[in-house]
């Protein structure tokens, strides 16, 4: 029989064993992703996040220093579904638990729907809105049987304010933000919150070469009359990480342009 002072030891190894916290981020290597890697691991968390070009994985690798250790890269077109799930399953199998899920990962193809082609336009729909689904759906496997977790999934003010040449991706963007809704009742009950967070035009590498031919949008449409940072995008991050009662929620972080 385990004595009182055993029950005791065994009770604080669990704890120390939950207090570990462990993330997975899609899409985490640039961009809004990179920052919310950094922030995790400034917060203590264990991060799996997925890439596609190797530069960039060994760049946010190398400027992390000793906090790599706490990174678990790995490789994952997040357009094709089994490697959606194999993401999901290779951070499990080194972590034990997952307790938060980003789903970030997004592409753009920006044409005229009447031009766009079929290819572009599975792209889109497999890396932006599929990913999300398969990836929320592995992770609950984990997650349900911990009876704890946290969704956040990044949308876009093009949910709600698409551009001229933005069908497929607005639309998956505003399918996002209705999935975000759905899945928060269905996993309430079970001690899962899920919630979104929509950034307007907020500079990284991405949009920094789209502003190149709208040079006008900021000026026009935003009525803070400037960019976003990826700051900015953080503070949203942090509002749905620490308040636990939030969920089902799109959080708009937009300067204003919801409203021009």
């Amino acid at each position: 029989m385990c004595s009182g002072r055993c029950e005791e030891g065994i009770k604080s190894v669990k704890t120390k064993q939950v207090e570990k916290k462990y993330s997975l981020v899609t899409g985490g290597s640039k961009g809004i992703g990179k920052a919310i890697v950094n922030y995790l691991l400034d917060n203590q968390y264990h991060v799996a996040f997925s890439y596609r070009h190797r530069k960039d994985m060994q760049q946010l690798m190398d400027d992390v220093g000793d906090k790599k250790k706490y990174l678990l890269p790995i490789f994952a077109d997040m357009s094709i579904h089994e490697e959606c799930e194999n993401f999901v399953l290779e951070a499990y199998l080194q972590f034990g638990r997952v307790d938060l899920l980003v789903n970030n990962v997004g592409i753009t193809r920006d044409c005229l729907l009447a031009s766009a082609s079929n290819k572009d336009i599975y792209r889109v729909l497999d890396t932006n809105l599929l990913s999300y689904i398969l990836c929320c759906r592995e992770v609950l496997k984990i997650m349900l049987p911990q009876r704890y977790g946290n969704i956040i999934n990044i949308s876009s003010i093009s949910a709600m304010r698409p551009n001229k040449g933005q069908s497929v991706y607005a639309a998956t963007k505003g399918a996002i933000e209705s999935l975000t809704k759905a899945l928060s009742v269905e996993m309430a009950p079970k001690n899962i919150r899920v919630n979104a967070i929509a950034p307007g035009i907020i500079r990284t590498e991405m949009v920094e070469s789209l502003l190149e031919s709208h040079k006008n949008i900021v000026e026009e449409r935003v009525l803070l009359k400037r960019l976003g940072s990826v700051e900015n995008i953080i503070v949203g991050i942090d509002y749905l990480l620490n308040n636990d009662y939030v969920t089902g929620e799109v959080i708009n972080i937009n300067g204003g342009l919801s409203l021009t």
